[in-house]
């Protein structure tokens, strides 16, 4: 019977009750007029841990949420300019109602003129079809939900001829799990919304490694990422993305590792 954990090891604890010693539980049946073996209980740790739940008690478990500081900037042909130039979001949304069916657009403005382009966002749908919490954004004004919309590169790419993308992003920085002694790092990368940026120059910048250093390291085996992938450093980073590092011949993660990796 299970009966609960022992706290310093992490084993299981059974209880287990027998009306014989073990050695009798095997053996052939005794005469009819044997004296009956006494009741006896004893306590049992067994260690379930897998090898992988004791990584995980060497790991320095950090997240990363990775916020784009630039929206992408689509080209459009720009009445007031007399050619293509590029577009920035204003902020803000426009309605028109007609009946049940609504129209929405997300309102650009040109660089250079300010001259404005409205963004399709719906077109003659049904108000009964639209999402409640979008619908409360779009009548609103809701920054947050804007800001996510300018992100949209489907969009961008289906309406406008070239889009810019920015690079520079700013980094956020969290301890999930600490334990003395780790010897492997994990980095976890939450990204909101998507951005140009690349996996091996995000952890090239931020973990003070060449990137040449980082590819042989992947290679090896020391630098592993969930989900797998050959050539996932050389991929745009991508939400939910886990980075490994095996930092069990460094002796100076303590001191130069854990500050890179924890924004400490």
């Amino acid at each position: 019977m299970f009966i609960g954990w022992w706290r310093e090891t992490g084993l299981a604890l059974l209880q287990c009750s027998t009306a014989a010693p073990l050695s009798q539980l095997f053996s052939h049946p005794q005469h009819r007029h044997t004296a009956p073996a006494r009741v006896f209980s004893c306590t049992i740790s067994v260690d379930f841990r897998t090898e992988d739940q004791n990584d995980m008690c060497k790991t320095l478990r950090v997240r990363w949420t990775i916020i784009p500081k630039t929206a992408p900037q689509p080209w459009i042909a720009c009445g007031g300019c007399g050619g293509l130039r590029a577009f920035q979001s204003s902020g803000k949304i426009r309605l028109n109602a007609n009946g049940r069916k609504l129209d929405a657009w997300l309102i650009y403005k040109c660089l250079t003129c300010e001259r404005t382009w409205n963004r399709p966002i719906l077109e003659r749908r049904n108000v009964r079809d639209i999402d409640p919490a979008v619908l409360e954004a779009l009548q609103s004004n809701d920054p947050r939900w804007i800001r996510t919309e300018t992100f949209n590169l489907d969009t961008l790419r289906h309406k406008s001829l070239r889009v810019d993308e920015f690079a520079e992003v700013e980094i956020a920085k969290e301890i999930q799990h600490e334990t003395a002694n780790w010897t492997k790092l994990a980095i976890e990368l939450t990204v909101p919304v998507p951005t140009s940026t690349r996996l091996d120059r995000l952890l090239a910048s931020e973990l003070k490694l060449s990137r040449s250093k980082l590819q042989a390291l992947h290679a090896e085996g020391m630098v592993r990422t969930e989900p797998e992938k050959a050539d996932i450093l050389r991929r745009r980073i991508r939400n939910s993305t886990v980075v490994t590092i095996d930092l069990s011949m460094e002796t100076e993660r303590e001191r130069s590792w854990k500050p890179l990796a924890t924004g400490n």
